[in-house]
Parts: C-alpha cells; structure tokens; sequence
C-alpha cells in the first residue's frame, strides 16, 4: 500500500510539473485596418508546434514555458515576431516587398525567397468589388509588363491582354489563363455577336488571388502553353474557424468616360460649311445663293428649309445613363478537419449605349477535408449564367454609334406624335437604305448572348513521407452559349426579307487532369540547405460543338423572334472540333540558407494540334537567384533591408495555331447536280511544330529603411522564332490559295519594367502609401519568308519595323497657296506632291503599340478613413480613324453624312495654315482618302480608380457582435486628360489602337456597403 501510495504521488508530482511547463496562449491577428485576419500561421519559435487563427482573427496555442516568441505570418502579408504574453493583438502589415511572402506559381506556392523568375501578385483587394464585368479589367495598371485594353466599351466585352509585348503575327497572342488548376478556356467564344467574354463568367469577387507570369522561370513549365506569359488565379477556399458572414452591396451609374472636343457638326455649323462648300465649288455666289441651293428639291440638295431649325445631338439618343449594381455574399468556416466556403452574387450593369446591357448571376463552393494525419481531399464547383446584348459595330448600318457620327443633325428619331420615326415622308429614314434610325433599331431589334459556365475541380494529396507528398488534381470546365439574333421585318436590314434571324450555339467541354510528387529534401543538419523536387503528368482536352442556322420572312409582329417563327429556312451548319495534350513535368530549387537558390524545369510536350514529324517537343528554363540582405556584411544593416539579384533564361511555346492547320483537310458544300461535293481546303504540313519563345530575364529587388521604399527593376529579351506563316506555293501544286503554313519567321521583344513603392508617412493614425509602375517595350520583325513584308490590314508586317507599324500614305498637310491636299511621294518625307495617285503607301514609322504605359497610386489612411486614388497612362502609340474618309470628306460626303468639328478649321485664303484642305461640296482632289492623316497620338492619363471609404470602429460593433463594416464610394474612369485635341473617340481603341465605331467605355460611380458578421 506505501509503494502505491508512493507511486501515486511521484505520478502526481510529475504531472504538475508537466503542466507547470506549458502555458496557453490567446490572441487575435488584424491586418494594419483593423479586419480580422483568418489563417494566419502562429508557431512557437524553435519548436514545431503552432496553429492557425479563425474566421475572426483569434487563436489559442499552448506552449511550453520556455518559449518567449511567436512567428506569424500569412499570405501577402510580412512576417512578424512577437513577445508571449496574456492576450495578444498582433497587426501584420501587408507585403511590401518582403521575401517572406508566400506567392502561388505553377502546382504550387513558393517563398518570394525561393522565386528566381518574374512572378507579380494581384490580391483579392485590388480586384473585388470593382464595377467590371471581368476580371481581365480590373488588371489596367495593376502589374508592370501587362497591358490591358478594350476596344469596346459594352458590358460583358472582350478585353485584350499582352504580356511583354505581341510575340505572334499569326497564332495566338494571348497569354495562359490558369483557373484553380484548370488550363482555362478563354476569349471571345460568341459566334454573332459583336463582342463577349468567357471569362466574364467569373465573378471578381470570388478570387483569392492572381499571379502573373512573365518569365521564362515562371511559364516554362507550363511549355507549349507559356510563350505569351501565364495568369493563374486562385479562388477563395474554405478556411478553418468560427463561421463568418461577409455580405457586399454596391449601387450606381454608368456613363461617358471621354467626350472628345472633334465631335459631329450641329445644324448651324452644318449650314456654314454647306454655304462654304457650295461657294468654293462654283455652285453659289454668296450664302444666299448657297442656301437656295441647299433648299432646291430639283436641281440642289432638297434639304428641308426650316432644317436648322432642329438640332438633335445624336450621341444624346444613343447613349444614356446606365445603372450598375451587384450583391455578394459569402459564408465560410470549419474546424482542424473539414472547412467550406460558399458564395453567391449578381451583377447587373445597363450600358452607356441604347441595346447593351449584361446580367450574372453566380455561385462558388468548396470543402477541405483532413482524412488523416496523411491524406487531404478538396473540391470546389463554381457556376454562373449570364445574359447579354450588344449592338452592332464597324461599319454596320444598325450600329447606334455609326448613326451618332453619321446622321444629319436636322433628322429627328421621332415623329411629333412621339412614335418611332422610319418611312417617314421627308426621306430621313426610308425602308430598305440609308443609316438607320437607332432608336427604331434597338426597340425593334435583337443582339442576345446567354452563356451559362461550370468550373470544377477535385484535388486529393496523400502525405507519403514527411518530405514527400503525391497530389492529384482533376478539374473542368464546361462552356454553354447560345445566341439569337432577330432583324425585324418593317425596317432596316430585316426589311428585304420580310425579318431575319439567326441562332448559333456552342458547347465547350475541356478538364486537366494532374497527377504529381513533390519530394523536399534537407542537405545539412542545420536544415537550411534543402532542395524541392516537383514530378508528375498532366492530361489536357477540350472538345467544341457548334450548331447555327437561319431564317427569314417572319410573322408581322414583334412577339415572335425566333426560328420557329420563320417561314423560309436559309441555312444550317454544325460542326465539332478538339485537341488534346499530354505532359511530363519537373520543377527543382535548391535553397541555400535562403542566400542562393538555383532553380530549373523541364517539360516534354505532346499536342494534336501539330504536324505528325513533329508531335513532341522539350521546354526547359534555369534561373538563380542571389538574397543579398541574407549576407553576413548586410545583416542588421539600417538602410537595406531587402536587396535580390536574379536571373533566367528557357524556352516555351505557342500552340494557338488552330485545331487542324497541320492537316491536311478536305471540305465539304461543293456540291455537284444534286449530290455532296468536296475539295481540298487545307494543304496542312507534317513538319508543323510549335513557335519558340526564348527569354533571358534578369532583376533586381530591393527595400530600403525597413521596407519603407521598395521596387523591382527588371530587363528582359524575348526571341520568338518559328513563327506560322502563309508561304506561296506554284500555281500547278493544286493548293487552297496556293499556300502552305510553314514554321518560318522571327520577332524580338526587348523592354525595361520598374514597380516602385513607399511609405512616406507612417504614424499611429495616419499612413501614406505611393506605387508607381512603369513599362517598355520595343518590337522588331527580324525574320519572315523571304523577308518579304506580310500585309496585315493596315499594317505590313517588315523585317526591321514594329510588327503594329502602321503602312499607308503619309500626309503633308495642306498647300497654303490653294488650300489643296499634300502628301509625301514616300516614307523618306522628302517630296510633297498633290496627286494621291503620286503617294506610295509606306511604313510611317508609327506604332499602335504603346511606347511606355503604367500606373500611378496614392492611398491614405487615416483612423478609419481611406482614399486611394489610381492613375493610369499611356504613351507614344498613335490610334487609327478607320471611318474618318467618311467624317472628314471635305465636301465629299457634306450633306449626305455629317462631319466633324474639325472641318470648321478649313482653309479659307491663301497663307492660311491648317490640317484641313479647303472643303469644296463633291471633295478636294481626294483629301479624305486614308492615309496618316488620321492617325492620332495614342496618349491619355486617366483617372482609373479613387475610393473613399470609413470602416465603422469595432468599439462601436463589438455589443452588435459584428466584426466589421466599412462604406465606400468608388469610381473609375473618371477623368482622362491629355489627349490628341483632335481625336473624335476614347483614345484606348484595343491591341490594334483603331477606331472602329464600337460603345464607348464606361465612367461608373458607385457607392456601398461590406458587413462581416
């Protein structure tokens, strides 16, 4: 009984000094605003031990007594360490340059440490929230090297982006879009309709984060897919804590982001150059006689007498305020083993132009679950469906903006009863001709587009080893577009055919299936010598089906706008298409003491998008990096706190050639007495492969005074070669267009990019922050067949020149003796001649490709105010009027269409010196013909973003049990200033930087609300 007596209490004793040597410790983590930081890393230094904070922001970790500081870190946010103590409260700053940022890359996340390419992370702030139909918007300005533009301005549009450069003439220029491990698909997937954008299918506010890739380090990995650059966005994802509730409501307007001073004439302006005109051509004496004219319905113009008398402003009946709303609400939580997130929102957005307008509705789920202590399953599943119309565009007489510019400021689109005006008897708008009356057209007419989008994905990781892990990652995506158009039967372009319609539809279905190892090894004792070993396999395949077909001669009634309605088929057609990829795939770095760190990847493709001769082929990049402020001679050192010199240089791909150009293919419709007919369609060519893309890199990263000045410097060179072209082929071969596409012309892109930030100011209640990015780039055609110029619209693509260099007759000006139009005879700018059949078109030395673009951003923070306000910028590209012959006729169109303001700056007597001939009625000696002339500097500074907001101080919400609300108001595109004075639209026209008549971009002012319960 002693000896158990004894055991007991020695058991005892043990125990209360086993307890006696652990602690609990609380806390909660906020980020520099105050908002509730959920899983941020807590682990006890020295030690293995930690946790993870809630929804809320609180943990609780025991610790043994000896431990006296804590680390905690989080994604974009810098790492910190604190003292132990009772109830902590612990702010982490956002990243400022620090390489203990976690960023995710290619199947995985790295240390910034780590990383030896160009990799540029967007967070989840800069891109909720925002008033855009997509997320591809919401990305101007945000990263160095990365040009975003539209040149429509319609809601749900498609949005160009680039990445260091065009690195194709004939294949894709687009960069890899990555979505939750899926290889995405991405563009304008619409068949009829003006423009549209499969990534509008996701909601901005349902994305974790974007990492832009921009270097051969970076993208190699990803081979035949990487040359144009990669984005991979990651979507939120269930966290472990108490549940939490975030809900988002935001209301406002829409309207004109730019009104050009070259705008259409009104009536009065209109009556003087008429006068003028009529004057200079001998047809009149003086304004009397001039107006005779004008007014005569037999031997003059037969324009109403009273016609000044009315004065409708056309781009006031096409466009309109629109009203802009969206509503998010999110719900997310869980325990150690399983957590979730859901999320569901709208977003609806009238556009600036009568006839467009875009509707989302969407929803997002995921769940982890922990299995074991081994194995990890997750799965998320994100659905929208949108719906969408859009006018037309270019040169189409139903296009709202094309009858903004053309229409006669003296027709009126109603009658006096307030009806719709056509067939009216004044001959403004007849039947069957002319441009349209638009209000008429977006009353009576249909441009619809509904897109319903699923994305999946289901990922298990089985913990093999402690070092070695296996995941395997399935994930879809499935496309549904269905569009109708309807062209009423009473008047415009249905008119002839008693009403028009037609009905496209597309089904995509594409999934990547990866299946990978990722093996760390330590090398020394002290564990900071280690490599990381990423293998695996990846399968890809995208499958399309496509159905259209058409009608005409419908009902008499508006009720009934679908092909059922139709009396007369026209056509149908229906066809499939796909390709497929297989990969083997391996990425390393090896790290020494977070100093050095070399890193390589290699990846062998397969695709059945080439030639038979050359299915396969082997990417590959290398890089290294040097962590300088890791050093012995710069540690502790006051002024540096961050200093990294890196490096790369590999080899990637473009495979958007198209599905079967390395086939040779036979098509069907050339029928023959009654029975189906082939031919030849396309010559294809084995020898087909992909363009390389080979990339040396190299950067510096820097933070000086703890962070508080930061910036990256980098220098790139892009070799694209093996680039897809057309080659003639003889007459007698028998081939389509007698041509072949064969791997044959190169290009190089060589540029500077430099993102700077600081903190100016930083006090307990006030902060100031500056960012400030900046891009350069250079193109150069250095190779094509037989370095002969390829002609590409507007452009003739040259070995030498910019691959946008714009190719077309180069204007003089105007000969100040007699007002006629000059030209130069050729590029050299030498001779001046006033024969346009004397002009040679010639390469003009102007580039639509901008020269240096970037933003600009100040945010202040004061208690619980902030305002951050974004300018972005463009320089040195020059834009195309493409309709300008028909606005700027000088007398050729006058009276038929209307003109711009500009004209009113004509020449009047000899001396005068001006841009503008002398407007004679019937045209000056082809002055309006295309040519430099009308091209404008590409310039702009535009106020993108400014939002002002107040977060509610949690004293206030604390008794409600609310974690946080702040209120906003936010807008974009509110102010562009230096601009061409003389440019008669939005100076950001697209990649291309032409005019072409499309809805103009959006100002939009918003206001709202976020609550987090």
């Amino acid at each position: 009984m002693r000896k158990i007596a004894l055991m007991l209490s020695v058991f005892i004793l043990m125990a209360s000094l086993v307890f006696a040597q652990v602690r609990n410790v609380t806390g909660k983590v906020t980020d520099d605003k105050g908002l509730a930081v959920a899983g941020a890393a807590i682990q006890a230094k020295g030690t293995k031990i930690g946790t993870v904070s809630s929804t809320d922001g609180t943990f609780t970790l025991t610790i043994p007594t000896s431990v006296k500081t804590l680390i905690i870190s989080a994604v974009n946010a810098e790492s910190t360490e604190v003292g132990v103590a009772g109830n902590l409260t612990i702010i982490l700053k956002p990243v400022t340059g620090s390489l203990s940022e976690v960023v995710v890359v290619a199947y995985g996340q790295l240390k910034k440490t780590n990383i030896t390419g160009s990799v540029t992370t967007v967070k989840a702030a800069d891109i909720e929230d925002k008033p855009f139909t997509s997320v591809d918007k919401a990305l101007q300005g945000t990263v160095a090297g990365l040009q975003s533009t539209s040149s429509s301005g319609a809601p749900g549009a498609n949005t160009d982006i680039r990445i260091r450069g065009i690195g194709s003439i004939t294949a894709g220029a687009s960069p890899l879009w990555v979505i939750d491990g899926a290889i995405a698909t991405t563009g304008d997937l619409s068949t009829q309709t003006t423009t549209a954008n499969a990534l509008s299918s996701l909601n901005p506010d349902d994305i974790e984060s974007i990492s832009v890739l921009k270097d051969a380090a970076s993208t190699s990995i990803y081979g035949s897919r990487g040359a144009n650059g990669v984005i991979i966005v990651t979507t939120k994802r269930a966290k472990a804590g108490k549940s939490a509730i975030n809900f988002t409501a935001e209301d406002g307007a829409n309207t004109l982001a730019f009104k050009p001073s070259n705008k259409p004439l009104n009536s009065i302006q209109s009556q003087t150059l008429l006068r003028e005109s009529l004057i200079n051509a001998g047809y009149a004496t003086d304004n009397a006689s001039a107006d005779a004219v004008i007014t005569d319905p037999v031997n003059g113009l037969g324009i109403p007498a009273g016609y000044t008398n009315t004065n409708t402003n056309w781009l006031d009946v096409v466009t309109r305020t629109g009203n802009q709303a969206q509503y998010n609400l999110s719900i997310s939580g869980g325990d150690p083993k399983t957590q979730f997130y859901a999320s569901a929102g709208s977003f609806n957005q009238l556009g600036t132009t009568i006839a467009s307008d875009f509707r989302r509705y969407n929803g997002n789920i995921s769940i982890t679950h922990k299995a074991s202590d081994k194995l990890t399953f997750s799965a998320g599943l994100n659905g929208s469906t949108s719906d969408q119309n859009t006018p037309l565009n270019t040169g189409n007489f139903g296009n709202p903006i094309l009858a903004q510019f053309f229409l006669l400021p003296w027709y009126t689109p109603y009658n006096k009863d307030g009806s719709l005006r056509y067939n009216d008897a004044d001959g403004e708008f007849p039947l069957g001709g002319g441009i349209y009356n638009p209000v008429v057209q977006a009353a009576y007419n249909k441009y619809n587009l509904k897109q319903t989008v699923i994305r999946g994905n289901v990922l298990g990781e089985y913990k093999i080893l402690n070092n070695l892990k296996f995941t395997s990652r399935y994930s879809g995506e499935y496309f549904d577009v269905s569009e109708d158009m309807y062209l009423n039967p009473f008047y415009g372009d249905g008119y002839g055919t008693q009403g028009y319609g037609s009905s496209a539809y597309k089904r995509v279905f594409d999934w990547t299936w990866s299946n990978f190892a990722d093996y760390k090894q330590n090398l020394n004792k002290d564990k900071d010598f280690y490599f990381d070993l990423k293998a695996g396999y990846e399968a890809y395949q995208q499958k399309v089906y496509q159905l259209s077909a058409t009608g005409q001669a419908f009902p008499g009634t508006l009720a009934l706008q679908y092909l059922a309605s139709a009396a007369t088929p026209v056509g149908a057609y229906s066809v499939v298409a796909g390709n497929t990829t297989n990969s083997l795939f391996s990425v390393a770095d090896v790290n020494y003491k977070d100093k050095y760190v070399l890193s390589g990847s290699f990846r062998r493709d397969g695709s059945s998008v080439f030639g038979v001769n050359h299915r396969w082929a082997n990417f590959y990049s290398v890089g290294g990096t040097w962590n300088m402020n890791e050093e012995n001679f710069l540690k502790g050192n006051k002024t540096i706190s961050l200093l990294k010199l890196r490096t790369s240089y590999g080899i990637n791909g473009n495979q958007a050639i198209g599905n079967y150009t390395a086939l040779p293919t036979f098509g069907f419709g050339y029928n023959y007495t009654g029975q189906p007919g082939s031919a030849l369609n396309n010559v294809g060519n084995p020898d087909l492969t992909w363009e390389l893309n080979a990339i040396f890199n190299t950067g510096v990263d820097f933070g000086l005074f703890k962070n508080r000045l930061y910036g990256t410097l980098e220098w790139y060179s892009r070799n694209t070669s093996k680039l897809l072209l057309s080659v003639p082929l003889s007459q007698t071969a028998g081939a389509p267009g007698n041509s072949q596409n064969r791997n044959i012309g190169a290009m190089t892109n060589n540029g500077v990019e430099i993102t700077l930030g600081g903190k100016p100011i930083v006090t307990k209640s006030f902060s100031w922050d500056v960012s400030f990015n900046f891009s350069h780039n250079v193109n150069k055609v250095t190779q094509l067949y037989l370095n002969a110029p390829v002609s590409n619209g507007v452009f003739n693509i040259t070995v030498g020149h910019d691959i946008q260099e714009f190719y077309m007759r180069q204007w003089a000006g105007v000969n100040p003796a007699d007002g006629t139009p000059l030209w130069y005879t050729d590029g050299s700018h030498t001779k001046t001649t006033g024969s346009l059949a004397s002009a040679q078109l010639s390469l003009s030395g102007k580039s639509a490709s901008p020269k240096y673009f970037g933003s600009f951003t100040n945010t202040f923070n004061y208690k619980g105010f902030s305002l951050q306000v974004q300018f972005f910028y463009n320089f040195g590209n020059y834009v195309d009027n493409l309709w300008g012959s028909y606005t700027s006729s000088e007398g050729l169109y006058l009276g038929s269409f209307n003109q711009l303001t500009s004209e009113l700056t004509a020449w009047q007597k000899p001396g005068d010196k001006t841009n503008v001939p002398q407007v004679i009625f019937g045209g000056n000696n082809n002055s309006q013909r295309a040519s430099t002339r009308f091209l404008y500097q590409g310039d702009y500074i535009r106020l993108r973003n400014a939002e002002l907001s107040y977060s509610i101080p949690k004293t206030v919400l604390k008794k409600a049990r609310i974690n946080n609300i702040m209120v906003y108001v936010r807008g974009t595109n509110l102010l562009t200033f230096g601009t061409d004075k003389n440019i008669p639209f939005d100076p950001e026209a697209g990649v291309t930087s032409s005019g072409d008549l499309n809805v103009y971009i959006p100002k939009t002012v918003t206001g709202g609300i976020k609550i987090g319960l």
